[in-house]
């Protein structure tokens, strides 16, 4: 019964350790939503700056985004938030490997066989492809919200229930 009492109150104080404020971004036409928790990385854009702004959550209020390095921002302030598009890093990742293996397993191969050119012009067009291809995805890494089309920001306290 002790035992039953001491993870009762274990579990019960261990809810006050975790995150209990979420910055959430929904979609208002669909049910996709993004949730972002006090002390995750975010990268937004302001209306008026040109660029983005990578920074960590520090607190949230209820119209207000506290963040480490620029402080108190308002959310309506936020015209956009970048998310990291997860498919296209790892195709990139996998089309530059794929590209230098080839070119290295290629060669490798023509150099022990004693074949001539060691270096195919095939296979240089190939790897040459797959590496640019990796690098011709960088525009793509990054999903873009925009706030003024279908995208909200709210913050939910889950503290006040």
């Amino acid at each position: 019964m002790n035992r039953l009492i001491f993870i009762g109150l274990l579990c019960f104080t261990s809810t006050c350790n975790f995150a209990q404020k979420m910055l959430l971004v929904e979609n208002m036409n669909s049910l996709k939503n993004f949730k972002y928790y006090q002390g995750e990385d975010i990268l937004i854009k302001f209306t008026g700056i040109d660029g983005r702004i990578a920074d960590r959550i520090y607190d949230l209020t209820d119209s207000t985004l506290i963040l480490e390095v620029l402080g108190e921002v308002r959310l309506e302030n936020i015209s956009c938030i970048y998310r990291e598009n997860w498919f296209v890093q790892i195709l990139r990742g996998l089309t530059l490997l794929g590209g230098a293996a080839y070119f290295g397993i290629d060669s490798f191969n023509r150099l022990i066989n004693h074949e001539y050119p060691v270096i195919d012009s095939g296979t240089l067009w190939i790897s040459g492809g797959m590496v640019a291809f990796s690098f011709a995805l960088t525009p793509f890494k990054y999903k873009r919200l925009k706030m003024e089309r279908n995208w909200q920001l709210r913050t939910i306290d889950l503290n006040s229930f």
